[in-house]
């Protein structure tokens, strides 16, 4: 899967969005170690943390992170993203959202089989204490 032109650009805005928060520590494109099998995530979420660039880098993550996004792009399906919610609630992940920029659409789940749709006002995340306008995402 090769990150399209909305995508990229979604994912430096919800980025951007996501750190002006300040109580989270952001991280793009970051590697997370499930069972024998890694994942990457578009962006996710941990709680605010200090980084130590001195203790060395860390490969693949172990610890799972609050919240992770997915972003379709052109040459995914809904239903492979779907199916990695799944393995990433199983795994510990409290939150994920999936963008479908075509639909300018953010449908946050809380859990695999449930989900709300946002198109318009506000992106509202109850599990992660997130608000943020939509238009924002997609502007």
């Amino acid at each position: 899967m090769s990150p399209s032109y909305h995508h990229a650009y979604i994912t430096v805005n919800l980025s951007a969005i996501f750190h002006s928060l300040k109580k989270y520590s952001v991280f793009s494109e970051l590697t997370l170690r499930i069972g024998e099998k890694d994942y990457i995530p578009d962006i996710c979420l941990y709680p605010k943390r200090k980084i130590n660039y001195i203790a060395g880098d860390i490969i693949r993550m172990t610890e799972m992170p609050l919240l992770a996004v997915e972003i379709l792009s052109p040459s995914q399906g809904t239903q492979e993203i779907l199916d990695k919610f799944k393995v990433y609630f199983d795994a510990g992940i409290k939150s994920c959202w999936l963008i479908v920029p075509i639909l300018r659409s953010v449908m946050v789940y809380s859990e695999a089989e449930e989900a709300q749709t946002f198109h318009s006002g506000e992106v509202v995340d109850s599990v992660s204490d997130i608000r943020i306008p939509i238009d924002q995402i997609f502007e």
